[in-house]
């Protein structure tokens, strides 16, 4: 495969690269426009959706391929928790380290993908060629300290949830952290975000 033909596979057909990996309950009609939008959208956006139709696998499998696609470009995923967030970064450490991945990343840029920071909550790799030394990807809880963090695109899965519906002073944190995204977002950044709305007046509403 060349260059074009793999750079134009992983733009055009996630789905199909997802189901290389192992996730077979993908669909491309659906989710194919979903991860191109995660990846390649210019605007804030928000997807809502119900349990079970795959957002967080979508993300996942965006997540991998904007490191490397856009291997200079710096994310932070926010979930509500540090214990949810390791879930996914682990996600994408194992997409990353699949030989389908490790293939396309070849053909691509002719060398071997090999990660220089592979914890819990951060992932960089050897395509990344810039000099700031923040991690290609940075995951945190919503409880984390955000000053002085600026990142190009910035991705919030499931920062509402069953807590935000009972309590209106847990609606009001989220707001706030949220709010304090725009200021940690690059100029002509974006923020995504998905999730269940749980509360009329919940993060959502915003």
């Amino acid at each position: 495969m060349t260059r074009s033909e793999a750079v134009n596979f992983l733009l055009n057909h996630p789905v199909q690269f997802a189901h290389m990996l192992g996730f077979n309950k993908l669909i491309e009609s659906l989710h194919d426009e979903w991860i191109k939008d995660m990846m390649l959208g210019k605007d804030d956006a928000t997807l809502q959706g119900h349990r079970g139709s795959y957002k967080t696998t979508c993300l996942s499998v965006a997540l991998s391929l904007i490191i490397i696609l856009l291997p200079n470009a710096h994310t932070l995923f926010m979930r509500k928790t540090d214990t949810d967030v390791k879930e996914v970064i682990k996600q994408v450490g194992n997409i990353l380290k699949d030989p389908h991945t490790l293939y396309f990343v070849r053909c691509i840029y002719g060398v071997d993908l090999k990660l220089t920071v592979d914890s819990s909550t951060e992932i960089s790799t050897n395509l990344c060629r810039d000099i700031k030394g923040t991690s290609q990807l940075v995951g945190v809880g919503i409880g984390s300290s955000l000053t002085g963090k600026h990142y190009d695109r910035i991705f919030t899965d499931d920062i509402v949830n069953l807590s935000d519906r009972i309590s209106r002073a847990e609606r009001e944190r989220t707001k706030i952290v949220y709010q304090e995204l725009q200021n940690v977002k690059n100029r002509g950044g974006r923020i995504y975000n998905t999730g269940t709305p749980w509360h009329k007046d919940d993060c959502f509403s915003l």
